[in-house]
């Protein structure tokens, strides 16, 4: 049997999805990712990855042009200010979702190689009026993005498609910021393939003749630089679905989560950098961070609470607010740089106002918060209700009108 060439692959997956694109047919109409023109399949690959909630706003045309087989945008928390790239972006829909987490002060990448894909993804974009989007021509083999400017990056049954896994994951780990996190969404094989299937342009451009196993995911993310990936299956396909033999493919393909992360590079507080008050001359800086994160300024000046900063080289690169009213406090207008997140300066910063409120004997605090619920959690903070909260703090913030109603409120003893 003679081999197919990486030049032959990708050739064919590139007609393959310009021609879905342009016929516009969705993931119920027997194209796309995960069909080799059998609309049994697609269904069953493609199908129900989407709440609701998830699409509102969103018109069922970009739904439908979604060829994927699972939500990566579910797969690992985006934060507010992120730079999010998505692989394989297609009509736009995971890249719009992104966005959306990410606020104005974050963007979204989108990088395809298909022109008719890249135009309908600027047409939704236009449609929808997306500010924070960015849509790139180009292979996921070369991303044409700078070393460690992104903090996620996800992808939906597109590595699969790939003719040089190693080289994507090499590029992925370039261009993510030391601790930036990799969440993708893709078809695994659980045992070895017929290699007449593996030699099958159809199957191929399908998402299934590409499709690492477990242990390959695992291994190629390792040697790409990743310490600790992981693979979670969510599904495992019923050959007759997928037009195969049961006798060869039964429980050999499925589609999985997988998730991996950059070494960090952490600062050390008093060497890198240094916690302290924060003066009159900082607060421009300090709304700076907040706007940048898609926090709310109001009531952030020098009159207002008590504020340090970390100083990185006479440069403000993160801020972290008090107030207090009757014994208690609530910890505010906490943000950091997005080039220096996940480097130790967070954890430094509420390290230093803990143990400076421990010492005051102030008890207990309080902080709401839209994206940093988890990491508030990790010094023991827990959510309460809203109304848990003593008034007087509320007011002497501003919080309780500039935070939206939906920010998750917690409390440390």
């Amino acid at each position: 049997m003679e081999k197919l060439t990486n030049e032959e692959i990708r050739e064919k997956v590139r007609q393959r999805y310009a021609s879905a694109i342009t016929a516009k047919t969705g993931c119920g109409g027997g194209s796309g990712c995960c069909a080799s023109g059998a609309g049994k399949a697609t269904a069953a690959i493609t199908g129900n990855l989407y709440t609701a909630d998830d699409v509102t706003g969103l018109s069922p045309d970009l739904v439908e042009t979604s060829f994927g087989c699972g939500n990566p945008t579910a797969l690992t928390p985006l934060y507010a200010g992120e730079v999010v790239l998505d692989l394989g972006s297609g009509a736009g829909l995971d890249v719009i979702l992104s966005a959306r987490r990410v606020g104005s002060g974050g963007k979204a990448y989108g990088l395809d190689m298909t022109d008719e894909m890249l135009a309908t993804a600027h047409a939704n974009k236009t449609k929808l009026g997306v500010t924070n989007v960015e849509f790139l021509k180009g292979t996921i083999e070369s991303i044409p993005l700078p070393d460690e400017s992104v903090d996620v990056v996800i992808s939906n049954c597109v590595i699969n498609l790939s003719v040089d896994k190693d080289a994507v994951f090499r590029e992925i780990n370039r261009v993510l910021k030391p601790g930036g996190r990799m969440a993708v969404s893709d078809i695994v094989t659980l045992k070895p393939l017929p290699e007449w299937l593996r030699q099958n342009l159809a199957v191929w451009t399908g998402c299934i003749a590409g499709a690492l196993s477990v242990d390959e995911f695992k291994s190629k993310l390792r040697n790409a630089g990743f310490a600790d990936p992981s693979v979670e299956m969510t599904r495992v396909y019923d050959p007759v679905d997928l037009g195969f033999d049961p006798a060869e493919t039964r429980d050999a393909i499925g589609s999985a989560f997988i998730r991996a992360q950059k070494a960090k590079q952490v600062l050390q507080s008093g060497v890198d950098f240094q916690i302290r008050p924060a003066t009159a001359a900082d607060f421009p800086a300090i709304q700076a961070l907040l706007t940048a994160a898609s926090l709310p300024v109001a009531g952030v000046d020098a009159a207002s609470g008590e504020y340090v900063v970390a100083d990185l080289a006479g440069k403000v690169v993160g801020a972290l607010g008090v107030e207090k009213s009757g014994g208690a406090a609530l910890l505010r207008s906490f943000a950091v740089q997005a080039d220096f997140r996940k480097r130790g300066i967070g954890e430094a910063l509420v390290r230093h106002v803990l143990g400076q409120l421990k010492f005051e004997g102030i008890s207990p605090l309080y902080i709401l918060t839209n994206t940093a619920e988890a990491f508030a959690t990790r010094f023991g903070f827990v959510k309460i209700s809203r109304e848990e909260i003593p008034a007087a703090l509320l007011a002497a913030s501003t919080l309780g009108s500039a935070c939206p109603a939906s920010s998750t409120c917690m409390k440390l003893e």
